[in-house]
């Protein structure tokens, strides 16, 4: 291929690899207002760059609070189903715009995004602990799809124990082949120049790379034989962008956790597609967590399907 062909390849990788953490600012979405939830807002500032973080607190019944991260490229407004869920239940819910994200602060930085992302969610964990509105309770963190390897590796940042993380549309558990994967769905919205051929073939390679050098992951998947904190995989079955291939053995590194695959769900969506389900094995697993009624079932019914439709 000329190397006038491979050059608009490179600069297009990466720039796309640079927006994956780096997303435009999108407009404020929906609040918990719009679903007549009480909430405040709050503000604090990273340990490690003076990032602002904004998020929001929708204050429950109970001492304990879960904690929301959102996906990639989104914000604190694409949870707000899962805050409702959460808030009815009883518990306190706290949502927040990662760095880069909504209405949370920017940098221009391209290097340790693991480190960057890991730490900002470790400072928003140090906050909901000193908070005197947020009851002192248990914390569980809840990710989904790129904020759940964050929300593993924060495990080892804290002082403080987690209840519990739970995991949605994610993690991947080669990170590589994932981001490579990633390039592919974006096939169709490339240049005509470079979505074939040799052309595709060197911006995947490219993209793969770079976003894998930005991301710059110490220790995949985190060694936690150590924690007590339980944990729970949720994989959508019709998820084809972190498919259930990849968080199946992400999850079988931790064998007392609890996974289950949403049969209907695409990504990030099982609480839309599987909503019945989704909420009982969901508040039923924060509720083993948080009242230390015992282990979640390693295995679970992961072969049963309702359909929620019959």
């Amino acid at each position: 291929m000329p190397l006038a062909g491979v050059l608009p390849a490179v600069v297009l990788a990466a720039r796309h690899a640079y927006e994956l953490y780096h997303p435009p600012r999108s407009k404020p979405g929906r609040s918990p207002r719009n679903k007549n939830l009480p909430m405040r807002e709050f503000t604090l500032v990273t340990s490690r760059d003076r990032i602002t973080l904004r998020g929001w607190v929708v204050p429950g019944e109970g001492a304990h609070t879960v904690v929301l991260c959102h996906g990639m490229g989104r914000t604190r407004s694409s949870t707000l189903g899962h805050i409702e869920m959460l808030h009815r239940a009883g518990w306190n819910v706290l949502a927040f715009d990662m760095r880069n994200h909504g209405e949370s602060g920017r940098d221009k930085r391209y290097g340790s995004m693991a480190e960057r992302y890991t730490g900002d969610l470790a400072d928003v964990l140090r906050w909901v602990r000193a908070d005197p509105g947020l009851g002192g309770g248990e914390i569980a963190v809840y990710g989904f799809s790129f904020s759940t390897w964050v929300s593993l590796s924060v495990l080892k940042r804290i002082d403080d124990r987690l209840a519990a993380v739970i995991c949605d549309s994610g993690p991947a558990f080669d990170i590589k082949a994932a981001l490579r994967e990633f390039a592919a769905l974006r096939r169709s919205a490339l240049p005509r120049s470079v979505r074939g051929g040799a052309g595709f073939a060197v911006y995947r390679a490219c993209f793969g790379s770079l976003c894998e050098h930005m991301l710059a992951v110490r220790e995949w998947p985190p060694d936690l034989s150590r924690f007590r904190t339980r944990l729970m995989f949720i994989a959508g079955g019709q998820d084809f962008v972190v498919p259930e291939s990849q968080i199946a053995p992400a999850a079988h590194h931790y064998p007392e956790s609890e996974r289950w695959t949403a049969p209907n769900a695409l990504h990030m969506n099982g609480l839309r597609f599987d909503r019945e389900e989704y909420r009982e094995r969901v508040l039923a697993f924060l509720t083993r967590c948080f009242d230390g009624t015992g282990p979640a079932d390693p295995e679970g019914p992961q072969d049963k399907k309702v359909d929620i439709h019959g």
